[in-house]
């Protein structure tokens, strides 16, 4: 058994197959080097879903409500529609659905699902990317209220240098260069916006969020699953005004990317 017949038989939707496919590779010894996390997310993906599901109250099970399951085989962040949703953590994405204006205008760095999950909730958004094979992948996916830009170097991380001061609601700090890009976007988030910095609990941006401690911006750190990956990462928010926290809508009430939640479902059961 070869690893190609691993992911043929995933794609096919023989996942109980590419999972005994998976131990049989593992039990012959055969180096698994760079497939460890596509195999582990087979694996998970192949278990007794559908036996969870009936023994949850209908609607409740998170990883199948919330898309995780359909964007660990697909690699991509995903809701259980096969939507785009961006690939922070989801109470980080929750929160955002619940403060995001339709008015409002949006600079990011790195780009991908979450630069078409933006194009549909806000006016306008300016994506720089610096992988070329990666942008010319998603160009022809962007919609018209999005400027899309490949850029590499310094030129990448001062693209932001073209807007003026407090000119974005939203920026996000989510591609290469990352210490770099935070110290564009002190100058150029509004005073009420807030600055989006993922992986933030990675030692390689200790510099950046020092930063953001040193000149007073408040914080809120989002920590929880990621779509795609079975582990926990860190997704920062950052403004110069507490504002941001502020309520705008009754929990009950919400619609969320990532599905509902367990007593909205309930109520839901309830009603029928």
């Amino acid at each position: 058994m070869n690893i190609q017949t691993v992911y043929d038989l995933a794609k096919a939707g023989r996942l109980e197959e590419s999972a005994l496919a998976i131990k049989q590779t593992i039990h012959s010894g055969e180096s698994i080097a760079g497939h460890n996390i596509s195999m582990a997310n087979i694996l998970i993906a192949a278990g007794n879903w559908p036996y969870v599901n009936a023994l949850l109250p209908k609607n409740t099970n998170f990883f199948n409500e919330s898309g995780w399951l359909l964007s660990l085989l697909n690699n991509r962040p995903l809701n259980s529609e096969s939507l785009p949703i961006p690939w922070f953590t989801y109470p980080a994405i929750d929160f955002l659905d619940g403060v995001v204006s339709k008015d409002w205008r949006v600079f990011e760095w790195g780009s991908g699902n979450s630069t078409l999950w933006w194009a549909q909730n806000v006016s306008q958004v300016c994506a720089v990317e610096d992988n070329e094979a990666w942008f010319n992948e998603i160009k022809s996916q962007i919609p018209l209220n999005v400027d899309y830009t490949y850029k590499h170097g310094p030129d990448y991380y001062q693209e932001i240098r073209k807007h003026s001061n407090k000119y974005f609601d939203i920026i996000v700090i989510d591609g290469s260069l990352r210490n770099e890009c935070a110290l564009e976007a002190a100058s150029k988030i509004k005073d009420e916006g807030i600055i989006i910095f993922d992986n933030s609990d990675s030692a390689e941006f200790v510099k950046s969020q020092q930063f953001f401690i040193d000149n007073n911006f408040y914080r809120i750190d989002f920590w929880g699953l990621i779509p795609s990956y079975a582990y926990k990462n860190c997704t920062s928010l950052f403004s110069k005004s507490p504002d941001f926290i502020k309520a705008k809508h009754l929990q009950s009430k919400m619609k969320l990317s990532t599905g509902i939640s367990c007593f909205q479902a309930m109520d839901q059961n309830k009603a029928h």
